[in-house]
């Protein structure tokens, strides 16, 4: 009875920590980490929260953003090395072995330019493994888990009564 109940609450905060972690992703404040270009800064997991940025506020080197690469066709987290004025900015992961040069546009060959329409926004802190929470198949896992113990619990009250 009582590990029926701590199953409950644990599942739960769980889905209730994955259901608010996915309002702050659809409405883009928090991005999960995906892939190995930021490590050994941003590693496949972790959780990027985000806040509305002007070019004219990204610092060459220092920078996080994401940004919509229109030749992914998804957000990219990586850093800023460049800024072209405050018309756009040359990002580039900073994994050396797996973005050894700048995001390119492929119809040109040359470095991707990243204007003010493009970017979601700058990192301004991570949390590590939060990501889970959100990336596939984790967030499904999670679900089951909250349904499981829902469905314990309210077999539970009827044998109860």
């Amino acid at each position: 009875m009582r590990a029926r109940r701590i199953f409950l609450i644990v599942g739960t905060l769980l889905f209730a920590l994955y259901a608010t972690l996915l309002i702050l992703n659809l409405t883009g404040y928090a991005y999960p980490v995906e892939g190995v270009s930021m490590q050994p800064i941003l590693r496949y997991g972790y959780m990027a929260f985000v806040e509305p940025a002007t070019i004219s506020q990204l610092v060459p080197n220092s920078t996080i953003i994401v940004y919509y690469n229109p030749f992914y066709r998804e957000l990219v987290i990586h850093m800023v090395i460049s800024k072209i004025d405050d018309y756009a900015v040359i990002v580039k992961g900073v994994n050396p072995i797996t973005n050894p040069y700048p995001d390119l546009n492929y119809t040109s060959g040359t470095p991707l330019l990243v204007t003010q329409n493009m970017i979601r926004g700058k990192v301004v802190f991570w949390v590590p493994y939060l990501g889970f929470l959100v990336l596939r198949p984790y967030n499904y896992v999670i679900s089951l888990i909250f349904v499981v113990a829902v469905l314990i619990n309210a077999l539970d009250t009827k044998r109860a009564h």
